[in-house]
């Protein structure tokens, strides 16, 4: 083995032996609590407070991105009308509605 990767080795083998509770998986895992326990309810809600905090960060500023672009666009005179990039050789005739 390694001889830098020894000591690290070393002492997690040692404090799982020593201190077994320290290196439970979670908080709930601790507690042993059922799904009706108060503190279940809580952690479960700041879990999800905390999962999505981000997607509302990130859709609040695309949001104002959006807003001030539509108002610079209708401040300057609209979108303008241009023609399509790409012409299709399809028509209504030829598709039978």
């Amino acid at each position: 083995m390694n001889r830098r990767c020894f000591l690290p080795a070393i002492s997690a083998a040692a404090s799982k032996l020593f201190f077994p509770m320290a290196v439970q998986a979670c908080a709930v895992c601790l507690t042993g609590a059922s799904a009706d326990d108060p503190l279940t309810d809580a952690y479960n809600w700041s879990v999800l407070f905390l999962m999505a905090m981000p997607y509302a960060v990130v859709g609040s500023i695309a949001g104002w991105l959006f807003y001030t672009h539509r108002r610079a666009a209708r401040k300057h005179g609209g979108p303008k009308k241009r023609a399509p990039v790409l012409r299709l050789a399809w028509t209504h005739k030829e598709s039978g509605r």
